[in-house]
């Protein structure tokens, strides 16, 4: 009888199949076989077996989260159920691009950012299929500075006020983004390079009108675009 395809969204109960020990065996025995001269080189296989089960395991831990992340939504939103994902194909499509994404990162932030992203896809909220697809780019491509320093374009001012950091009573005691940036975030210190490099990434992307750290602060309401607002509340928190 044929062995059941493995399933794009998991339960939890289910578990993938893991290499065997003869798995091993056989592919160590095949790397010594071309490693012999004349008969081909081994790298393939070395990689085959350092990397294969890394691969998998993230794929594996990632399908759960995900399946977890859909048990909870389904119980929690009336009429929602996860069978019914199997013909959305905006859905599916996300998914298999969001697993790619999730497979190529150890960063737990990022895979939380791609998971909010798939249940707000799930629960059909609003964006472009299109979008959708650049958003989840966008997720990969990031990096955890990246997020910071677009979050900051959208709270920036709030959140230094909130911590007693700056005050709109005196506004000129910070005078650019890159100092008011630097003081929420002290791990950006010396980095003005850095974080210009980051603010320029996003304005390329369509998240922000800023030039750089050396523009005035406080933020005006053009620091953050629509786009760059969308593309947060795409992936910080699920909509249902």
């Amino acid at each position: 009888m044929p062995e059941d395809p493995i399933k794009l969204i998991a339960t939890r109960a289910e578990r993938y199949p893991q290499p065997t020990e003869a798995d091993v065996v056989q592919g160590t025995a095949r790397a010594a076989l071309a490693a012999i001269p004349f008969v081909g080189g081994s790298i393939t296989e070395v990689l085959s077996i350092a990397l294969a089960p890394a691969v998998a395991r993230r794929r594996d831990e990632w399908f759960k989260e995900l399946a977890d992340a859909l048990d909870q939504m389904e119980s929690k939103v009336e009429g929602f159920k996860v069978e019914s994902l199997a013909g959305n194909e905006a859905f599916v499509s996300a998914a298999i691009q969001a697993t790619r994404a999730a497979a190529s990162t150890h960063q737990q932030d990022k895979r939380d950012y791609l998971r909010n992203a798939l249940l707000n896809i799930a629960a059909g909220k609003g964006l472009s299929e299109e979008l959708q697809q650049i958003f989840i780019d966008a997720i990969d491509a990031f990096s955890a500075s990246h997020m910071k320093v677009l979050n900051f374009l959208r709270t920036g001012d709030r959140d230094l006020s909130d911590k007693g950091l700056w005050s709109a009573a005196s506004p000129y005691d910070i005078r650019d983004v890159g100092k008011a940036i630097r003081t929420l975030h002290p791990e950006f210190a010396g980095q003005d390079s850095f974080v210009r490099y980051i603010m320029t990434d996003l304005r390329n992307r369509g998240f922000t009108n800023l030039g750089g750290p050396d523009d005035p602060f406080p933020l005006g309401s053009d620091s953050i675009t629509n786009m760059g607002i969308e593309f947060l509340s795409f992936v910080l928190k699920p909509k249902y």
